[in-house]
């Protein structure tokens, strides 16, 4: 058995397997592991803007985030932990539309991964 790669999607599925180095990689960011526990809940398409907004509440532990605070998490969001979700092939991200489909999460299981404990000071 090859350790080399992870199939954590249907046999019958056409996509690309999932080096575990390349899970490793997307998993290692916290806000990554965030936005993909955010969408696992999620059964529709959600607005770039919604999900910075949950991003930076579960990051900060508030029940609403600043502006400015907004503003950090959906740039990042747009510019790089979307773009590499996408092209993992976990979510359908759509950066004209601002938009990110979940759909394609529902053939990984990647729940027991994403568990993030955020630091405290």
């Amino acid at each position: 058995m090859s350790h080399n790669s992870i199939n954590m999607m249907d046999e019958n599925s056409n996509t690309d397997e999932l080096t575990v180095s390349d899970l490793h990689s997307l998993l290692a960011v916290d806000r990554r592991r965030i936005v993909l526990n955010i969408l696992t809940e999620v059964t529709a398409t959600v607005e770039l803007k919604e999900l910075a907004v949950e991003v930076a509440e579960r990051e900060d532990q508030l029940d609403t985030a600043d502006e400015d605070d907004l503003e950090r998490v959906a740039i990042e969001l747009y510019h790089n932990h979307l773009p590499r979700l996408d092209d993992a092939g976990l979510v359908d991200y759509d950066p004209d539309g601002h938009t990110v489909d979940p759909t394609k999460l529902r053939d990984y299981q990647l729940e027991d991964y994403l568990t993030v404990t955020p630091e405290r000071e």
